[in-house]
This record gives C-alpha cells, structure tokens and sequence, in this order.
C-alpha cells in the first residue's frame, strides 16, 4: 500500500511525512508500504500556457526533506512520480533535474540495507516538536539515527539513549553527549544522519 503526496507548489513539504503516518496508521504497519514522494512540476497537468508557467518542482531540499520523511513516518520503499514528466518539462530542464535526483536517491541507496534491517535497537528517547520525525536502525553492529526537519525554518530536538553512547557523529564530526543525551539541530527542510556506537 502507498500514497501519493504532491504538495508542491501550493502546499508544505510536511504533506509526505503527513500522509506517509496516516497511511501507516491505516492499515496498523500490516502491509508493505511504499510511498510515492513528488518529483516533478504539477503544470505539466495544467490546461493553460499561463497555468503551466506558474508552477515548479520541488527543490533538491524540499524532495530530500520529503523523501526521508517518508522513511521515517515507515516506508519500505520509494517510487518517484515522475520519469516522463521530468522529460516533458520545458521550464525545468532535465538534464538540470536529473542529476539532482540521481544524488537524493544516492544517499537513500547508501542506507539500504541498514533501513532494511530488522536487527534490535537500543532504546532511545527523542523529545522534539511534530516537524521532526525520526527513526533508529541497527545494522552489523552500527546504530544509525536517521531525522528530518519538515519545516520552512530551523528546529532542534534532543536525543536521549538509555544507554551511554560511546560515540554519536554527524558527517564524521563527533556530537557532544551528556547524561547520555545529545542536542540536535536542523537547518529548514534539514537532513540529520548519525552514526551511533554504543
């Protein structure tokens, strides 16, 4: 099961990870659920030269915003709609889009078999407000907490492990931890991936 959130350009990126829970919710996690997030122009289903000039695409930050909201509300798997209408439009060439998708779908496809995994994780604690979704995986003895801002602006959260972590980094960088918690900010639309050694 899966459905299908195109909120761009008239209604918020947080429309994928909205929908993506709902759908979840709907059928109580037993099926499959593989989402469609939005990649092309929705002018391209306009009648109208005017209409259709009015549009856009998502942005690289609003389809990786939405692309890992998607993971972390519970998709298995991704479909992006659409391959013939990023040929078809005029406005926003292809050969301009495509190597922006190409490079979102690189850092899921990086992540995998670790979003994959059914291994146990450790048990965690994130205190953050409603535009922050999240989700933990182990994988061959490595943690990963995977997060996503869905809003406009900046927004933090903290992260507390029942266990002390040894290490938490962030883009190779280590995070500074406390009492076996760490704070955690995000830039507008903002992708936050740590590797956890406990």
């Amino acid at each position: 099961i899966g459905t299908d959130p195109y909120p761009i350009p008239n209604r918020p990126p947080a429309m994928a990870g909205q929908w993506t829970r709902l759908t979840r919710e709907a059928v109580d996690d037993a099926r499959a659920l593989w989402q469609v997030p939005q990649v092309f122009n929705k002018s391209a289903y306009r009648k109208t030269e005017a209409e259709k000039a009015e549009g856009r695409p998502p942005t690289f930050e609003e389809m990786r915003s939405m692309t890992w909201q998607c993971i972390c509300e519970g998709a298995d798997g991704l479909i992006y709609y659409s391959w013939f209408d990023l040929q078809r439009d005029k406005n926003y060439p292809f050969e301009q889009r495509w190597p922006e998708i190409k490079r979102m779908a690189q850092e899921v496809s990086k992540y995998a078999l670790t979003l994959l995994s059914i291994e146990p994780i450790p048990e965690v604690e994130v205190q953050a407000p409603d535009a922050i979704h999240w989700t933990l995986r182990s994988h061959e003895g490595k943690v990963y907490l995977f997060m996503v801002n869905d809003a406009d602006e900046a927004g933090n959260a903290t992260v507390r492990f029942a266990k002390q972590p040894h290490t938490v980094t962030l883009g190779g960088e280590a995070v500074a931890i406390g009492d076996g918690s760490f704070q955690a900010t995000f830039d507008p639309l903002g992708v936050n991936i740590y590797e956890v050694e406990m």
